[in-house]
């Protein structure tokens, strides 16, 4: 699984975000996470790649 991580700060609350190619899926995804906190995740799947950078580009934009 290709993955890449990134952390952002969006109005005052830490947020890591995890995103690339699921290779067994063979989907994209973006997984997000609030720093410190257990469990909670949310994830997204993507058909597209041009959806998946759509998404990121929004979200982390």
């Amino acid at each position: 699984m290709a993955r890449y991580f990134k952390s952002i700060n969006k109005k005052s609350v830490q947020i890591d975000v995890f995103h690339g190619w699921d290779i067994k899926l063979k989907q994209w995804f973006v997984d997000v996470k609030m720093s410190g906190f257990i469990g909670g995740n949310i994830k997204q799947l993507f058909k597209s790649e041009e959806s998946y950078n759509s998404f990121l580009k929004k979200f982390l934009g």
